[in-house]
């Protein structure tokens, strides 16, 4: 059996039967590991990029519906004034609720910006004061786009302007 001590240059060979056990161990745990983490994401509801970007223009298709269209009837045009009063209102109590904390409650200011200025520093339109509400500014103000409906950021949007 000259086959198992065989010798060469001085280093002796030696047939192992049996991987080290830290091996073997560290291989179970790591299989164990893949097998329950595979398990979770199949089992447990969890969504691709693409369902999320589905949900996502789903939400904002229904959101798009809510709004109002371009071509008003006379009725409709006759009863914007009334609807614009209960819009302010409506915004009026979102911003004692939500915006005073930090504007103030006569707007005038305190750890956000004063309201009541002639000028914003992102401008004072209808589209640039409701993207900082929904949206958000960076250096404070936080976004609401998941807090507030079309309706109450559109009459938070009239109520500061009537400021």
């Amino acid at each position: 059996m000259a086959d198992e001590n065989k010798d060469f240059d001085g280093i002796k060979y030696r047939v192992e039967t049996k991987s080290p056990a830290v091996f073997r161990i560290l291989l179970t745990v790591l299989v164990l590991w893949g097998i329950c983490y595979m398990g979770y994401y199949l089992f447990s509801g969890w969504s691709s990029e693409a369902e999320f970007a589905q949900k996502k223009q789903a939400k904002q298709d229904t959101l798009a519906a809510g709004r109002p269209t371009e071509g008003k009837s006379s009725a409709a045009a006759a009863d914007t004034a009334g609807k614009k009063e209960d819009s302010i209102a409506v915004g009026k109590k979102e911003f004692a609720e939500r915006c005073a904390a930090c504007h103030g409650t006569d707007a005038k200011g305190g750890i956000g910006p004063d309201l009541t200025r002639k000028e914003y520093k992102y401008g004072k339109t209808v589209a640039a004061i409701a993207t900082t509400i929904t949206d958000g500014r960076t250096g404070g103000m936080p976004s609401f786009k998941n807090d507030l409906s079309h309706e109450k950021v559109e009459g938070l949007v009239k109520y500061i302007i009537s400021l």
